[in-house]
């Protein structure tokens, strides 16, 4: 096995054999005279994998890994890195949406950050399988690998940043209060639901378009009769101040008389034969953009922009994981159409292992690069922002890799109003934000409708979660189409004007926020931040993932249930007071 470092600064890229990394980074150091033992690493090979060893302290803390639906610290468990559409998930469930191959270790208050550049389905076993090791087991004969030196977390996300990419700059009207649903429509319902917002006192920023908007789900379409005057609806809304964001799935329409499919041949991923892969999804049969080409990058880039054109101001990537519905209609058709959770067909809305892409000029099997397509995707569509001459972009996307943050937020897809989910939702959120995604946030009032029992859909628990998310980055509700809806005007008076205190709060920081956007953009630093990321000596914060602090200067502690809760402030207060005594 061939292992080669380089270094620069204190940033270690460690090659395995001659890898082909789904993403190049760009980075380059120089020959470094260290070896693996000096990082305390083993690399090893395994039947099917290439398997990392570092030793796992008693005393150690494991963080990252992106979208986990455990506790913060991710000591004991083996999680797979697989970006799937989990559906309506629930706490322990693995994997989710997006996974992250980036890990921060802390020990006696050190911090040091590993990051894997791969994107196929490797599996982190913190713990579990070994209770005195990490293991990384990667499914590919070569790799690149980096550790980034702290000492403190804040620069291990510096430092992983300065690889992967710094983040984007969003607008300002990006963290305001925006609304969604599945589905909006026709548009002067929209507009009437607007004006019953605003004149209740509701700002809103943004109102968000789900697939329904579409002519038969075909990408940049429009639904002749709900949009009659698409142009109108959009200025209406302009005039109101309040921005559009269009739902852009990667599912193009399989119809000889649709001008994008055609304009887009030669374009699309296919199989192992040469041949296009035809799927299905919201339009039924469906091609797919292999995002991976510069020609499909640039070919998307120029629908993006010509969409835009319009006055469209934002563009919201759903189902990239990717999903595929091919095999959950096999499986149907077995099973005589019995209702199967979500849940257990996860796998199944996975492209087949037959895909396949071609990356650099060269042609890679879905499975080595599947993690990467929401990344690509996000970045053509980021270009076609470019195309248009927007100066303000506005990405949100559902999946995405290593990097991602260069290009788009993204939120906790298909939550449920429960009070379990409240803190895991926090949970959540801190995941990602510590694994390098600083603009993230959650479905407020919960995505799924009525068909679950857990679900609670009081104007309390709604309350609960416009509470939790205060500080959030994206600030977004949004409901499945069975679900109640979540637009404060319709809550009793109580409810309602407890609404407006958090969203009118939520407001009067607004430009807090933006500040820590400037940062995150400058530096790489999350917005929303665990406590030990702010007080990393103090061990009772460690495993604090209920509250969270927004920058260096607030610390929120939501109450999740009734209407009391204990704080940790003493440690903290302590932290706070030496800070104080070395500025």
């Amino acid at each position: 096995m061939k292992v080669e470092i380089e270094e620069k600064g204190k940033i270690y890229k460690i090659k395995v054999n001659d890898p082909f990394p789904p993403i190049d980074f760009g980075f380059s150091g120089s020959k470094s005279s260290k070896s693996l033992s000096d990082f305390s690493l083993q690399i090893k090979e395994e039947r099917d994998y290439i398997v990392i060893e570092k030793p796992l302290d008693l005393r150690e803390h494991v963080y990252g890994l992106g979208e986990k639906a455990v506790e913060l610290d991710r000591r004991r468990k083996r999680y797979v890195m697989w970006n799937l559409d989990p559906g309506a998930y629930q706490k322990f469930q693995d994997p989710l949406y997006v996974n992250i191959p980036f890990i921060i270790t802390l020990l006696d208050g050190v911090a040091t950050g590993y990051f894997v550049n791969s994107a196929s389905k490797l599996i982190f076993d913190i713990g579990f399988e070994d209770y005195a090791k990490i293991k990384i087991k990667v499914p590919e004969k070569g790799f690149e690998f980096y550790v980034f030196e702290g000492p403190g977390v804040e620069e291990v996300i510096e430092r992983y940043t300065e690889v992967t990419g710094k983040p984007f700059l969003p607008p300002e009207w990006a963290f305001g209060y925006m609304i969604s649903r599945y589905s909006y429509y026709p548009q002067d319902k929209i507009i009437e639901l607007v004006d019953l917002l605003l004149k209740e006192g509701f700002k809103i920023t943004g109102v968000f378009l789900d697939i329904d908007f579409m002519d038969s789900f075909k990408l940049f379409t429009w639904h002749r009769e709900r949009f009659y005057d698409p142009k109108k609806f959009i200025n209406e809304l302009h005039s109101r101040g309040v921005k559009v964001i269009t739902i852009v799935d990667h599912s193009v329409k399989v119809d000889q008389g649709y001008d994008i499919f055609i304009s887009g041949l030669g374009k699309y991923c296919e199989t192992t034969k040469g041949e296009l892969f035809v799927g299905k999804l919201w339009p039924g049969n469906s091609v797919y953009p292999d995002f991976f080409r510069d020609e499909t990058e640039e070919w998307w880039s120029n629908l993006v922009a010509k969409w835009l054109s319009q006055g469209i101001d934002g563009i919201w990537l759903d189902m990239n994981e990717p999903t595929d519905f091919s095999k959950v209609n096999c499986i149907n058709e077995v099973l005589g159409d019995l209702p199967v959770s979500f849940k257990n067909l996860a796998d199944y809305l996975a492209f087949p292992d037959y895909v396949v892409h071609k990356v650099r000029g060269k042609v890679v099997p879905h499975s080595l690069v599947r993690n990467a397509y929401a990344y690509y995707e996000a970045r053509a569509t980021f270009k076609g922002f470019e195309k248009a001459g927007r100066k303000e972009v506005f990405i949100l996307s559902r999946s995405g890799y290593a990097g991602i943050q260069k290009y788009a937020f993204i939120w906790t897809g298909d939550s449920t109003p429960s009070w379990d989910q409240l803190k895991l939702q926090i949970q959540l959120v801190l995941g990602l934000s510590i694994s390098g995604i600083p603009y993230v946030g959650i479905d407020i009032g919960g995505f799924q409708g009525r068909n679950l029992k857990e679900i609670d859909n009081s104007p309390e628990m709604l309350l609960k979660q416009f509470q939790i998310a205060l500080f959030f980055p994206l600030f977004r509700t949004h409901k499945a189409t069975d679900g109640i809806d979540t637009e404060p005007i319709f809550l009793p008076s109580y409810y309602k004007e407890k609404v407006k205190e958090v969203i009118n709060l939520r407001y009067r920081f607004l430009p807090y926020l933006y500040m820590l956007a400037i940062e995150a953009h400058e530096k790489g630093h999350p917005i929303i931040r665990p406590l030990f990321y702010e007080f990393q000596r103090d061990e009772d914060t460690y495993r604090i993932d209920d509250e969270y602090m927004v920058g260096k200067l607030l610390l929120y502690a939501p109450i999740l249930q009734g209407e009391r809760r204990k704080v940790i402030f003493q440690g903290i207060l302590n932290g706070l007071i030496s800070g104080m005594g070395k500025s």
